[in-house]
């Protein structure tokens, strides 16, 4: 298993079917009534640590800011990552995390390259996955 990958199954918080995420979603938002952000992520096809830093990280970036999030922290999202026939929930500073253990950087520099991610192109709303909110509201 690829070092990146193994990182993201560790920080899991829950690990569940894939099949029951849409179930997962309605019952903690029903249960907790607050709305959560969730951010989704395929790597049912095998993906290199280059595809996903390259491609999923500037994304998830973006897609914080847009919410009003600190693209630096990810805090208050949830990452659902589906692997096989499994999906692997992450809190959204623990995704950044894996982030910052692969390519070796502190927070600083961290931070450096979040900038240079947000920086790089226009927020396009497409590029967005999914937010959850209450069905009930």
């Amino acid at each position: 298993m690829a070092r990146y990958l193994q990182l993201l199954l560790d920080k899991a918080f829950e690990t569940l079917p894939g099949v029951g995420y849409n179930q997962y979603l309605e019952d903690v938002t029903e249960r907790m009534g607050k709305t959560f952000l969730f951010y989704e992520i395929s790597l049912m096809e095998p993906r290199s640590w280059a595809d996903l830093r390259d491609r999923s990280y500037p994304t998830f970036a973006r897609y914080l800011k847009a919410k009003r999030r600190d693209p630096a922290e990810g805090s208050g999202v949830i990452v659902a990552v589906f692997v096989g026939e499994r999906c692997h929930l992450l809190k959204g500073e623990d995704f950044l995390a894996v982030y910052r253990e692969m390519e070796r950087l502190d927070g600083a520099a961290f931070t450096e390259r979040v900038r240079q991610w947000l920086s790089q192109s226009e927020l396009r709303a497409d590029l967005y996955p999914l937010t959850i909110s209450n069905p009930r509201t």
